[in-house]
């Protein structure tokens, strides 16, 4: 039956087929073998232009014209002139002192000139005052002129005051005394039924240290002067000290 089944040609095809199928796999799989080995073969080489490439494009190349041909002479000049740029991009400029004034190199402090406090001097000056430790010449410029006339009073003798006050009106520092008011008058009649009409000074700003309140019949009727006879009542626009005129009198 064996020998039936393989005389038929049927199955003497299909085994042919067979054959034809299975050599041509393995025919296709060699072929598919050869050909990545080839392909990897040449992996190496590609690696290697890529190399030589990069090798070349880094190499010293002489560049010459057709007909020009660069003689020892121009080789300096090229070299010169390549060493001048170097030279130039490698040097740092100091620019500033170019666009500066003279007087703006280096900031410093014109120094102060506040004369020295006084031994029992009954203040403390603006600039020795705690409370502005940065103080600079001019800052608090009322305040400054304050000290720098009483102390100008107390060196030259002048111990009695006890503050001083700046007018604002008129500029002029007022040393203040326990004793004395700076006082501005106008006149006032008084009239009453048992005394003939009179005229007496009563003020019109007071200025000082006094801490008594005055009445109005002291001030308008019987008088100021009158009334307290130990007060020395100084008239305001005569007195105080012009500070620039005072401060710089001894160096003319």
């Amino acid at each position: 039956m064996f020998r039936n089944l393989l005389s038929s040609r049927l199955i003497q095809a299909g085994l042919a087929f067979f054959v034809i199928v299975v050599w041509g796999s393995l025919l296709y799989s060699w072929h598919a073998q050869r050909t990545t080995e080839n392909e990897f073969g040449k992996r190496p080489q590609a690696v290697s232009l890529i190399e030589n490439k990069q090798a070349t494009s880094t190499a010293p190349v002489d560049f010459q014209t057709e007909g020009v041909v660069n003689t020892p002479e121009e080789n300096t000049d090229i070299e010169t002139m390549v060493e001048e740029t170097e030279a130039l991009e490698n040097e740092t400029f100091d620019l500033s002192d170019t666009f500066l004034p003279d007087d703006m190199g280096s900031e410093e402090k014109v120094p102060a000139d506040f004369p020295e406090t006084p031994e029992g001097f009954p203040m403390t000056p603006i600039w020795d005052d705690d409370m502005f430790p940065n103080y600079q010449k001019g800052d608090m410029h009322d305040h400054e002129m304050i000290d720098r006339v009483l102390i100008k009073l107390w060196n030259q003798g002048d111990h009695d005051f006890i503050n001083g006050f700046l007018d604002f009106d008129n500029g002029r520092v007022y040393p203040l005394y326990p004793d004395t008011l700076y006082v501005s008058w106008k006149k006032r009649t008084v009239r009453s039924p048992d005394k003939p009409p009179r005229t007496i000074r009563v003020p019109s700003t007071l200025l000082g240290t006094h801490d008594r309140n005055f009445t109005l019949e002291e001030m308008h009727i019987i008088g100021l002067e009158a009334s307290y006879p130990e007060i020395k009542f100084v008239e305001k626009h005569t007195a105080g000290y012009d500070p620039e005129t005072f401060l710089t009198a001894d160096e003319k």
